[in-house]
């Protein structure tokens, strides 16, 4: 096993997972264990969205270095092998400082690569994805994901219809290989670049639902509508990738007149919920992951931690 050790706090939306990797980073601290806070958001990373993808604000931070959050403008790309090559150079640098890294986010894909890499696929194809990127034009993005639906449900289910960079790929590596790609990570070999500790947090439905609704009211309190109305003024419009993300895509809507303020915020938790479904579902089909309800057992969480730490495994 490499001597390279992180722990991971993934699970879905609005559990408090950026929270609690902070209370494990000061009690790390207070152990004389140096720590920093790698993202793994997929929403974090863009300059300027604040109030919508629910970044922490420096203060709240409480001294705790962050690393991949505001990496890039909301007109540039940015992938999942990017945050790989990036994450593991501070793992990296903290392990060899004599600390433990703590990488949080929800995003089970980037966590994923991240441990893993990626399988040695083919070749990306332009003549196949300008063919469907032709047909998402056409006949639109849910089009391709009921393509994807009907070769390959599994990752149908783990795919947002409107994550079209991912459904393109899908659908490409099926047509280039004639397996779906949810077979091609099934043979995938897991081996960890590292000793990974991955916590995941869950809550009761009737519970995570109330605080996703209960967060998106207080991103609309905070200015998250002023914060789009902004990204607009500088040029960031609704036809990138990064406005197509849950709050952003429908506050748009709102303001191109598609739809009224009461219903853009109905579909943003709505979608949000169904978000947080499909990241449990991901993280359900991952290796070696530990589930914890953070307000049952949080001193279960740090017993984890501290085993770890210890043993230097589970």
């Amino acid at each position: 096993m490499s001597e390279l050790r992180a722990i991971i706090i993934s699970g879905p939306t609005a559990t408090g997972k950026s929270r609690l990797a902070i209370d494990v980073a000061l009690w790390l601290k207070e152990k004389g264990i140096p720590t920093e806070i790698i993202s793994a958001d997929s929403a974090q990373v863009y300059r300027y969205m604040d109030i919508g993808t629910d970044k922490l604000l420096p203060e709240e931070r409480k001294g705790v270095r962050h690393h991949l959050i505001d990496v890039v403008d909301p007109d540039q790309q940015f992938d999942a092998m990017k945050f790989r090559s990036l994450a593991l150079k501070e793992i990296e640098r903290i392990c060899a400082e004599g600390g433990i890294p703590i990488t949080v986010g929800g995003t089970g894909f980037w966590i994923r690569v991240l441990l893993y890499g990626l399988f040695p696929g083919p070749a990306r194809n332009p003549a196949i994805r300008a063919e469907l990127k032709e047909l998402a034009k056409e006949k639109g993005r849910h089009y391709l994901h009921k393509l994807l639906s009907e070769i390959d449900p599994e990752s149908a289910r783990r795919i947002h219809p409107n994550d079209i960079q991912r459904l393109i790929r899908a659908l490409e590596v099926y047509r280039l290989t004639g397996k779906p790609l949810s077979e091609h990570f099934q043979k995938q070999k897991p081996s960890c670049s590292f000793n990974a500790l991955h916590l995941a947090l869950n809550l009761d439905r009737h519970l995570l639902y109330q605080k996703i609704n209960q967060r998106v009211d207080k991103m609309m309190e905070k200015g998250f509508l002023d914060e789009v109305k902004r990204l607009r003024e500088m040029g960031y419009g609704p036809e990138l990738e990064s406005q197509k993300i849950i709050g952003y895509r429908q506050l748009h809507s709102y303001l191109d007149g598609k739809l009224s303020l009461e219903k853009a915020i109905h579909e943003i938790k709505k979608q949000t919920r169904h978000y947080a479904r499909r990241q449990i579902i991901w993280l359900r089909g991952e290796e070696n992951v530990r589930w914890f309800n953070p307000e049952k057992e949080r001193e279960k969480i740090f017993a984890t931690i501290e085993k770890f730490i210890e043993e230097g495994k589970i």
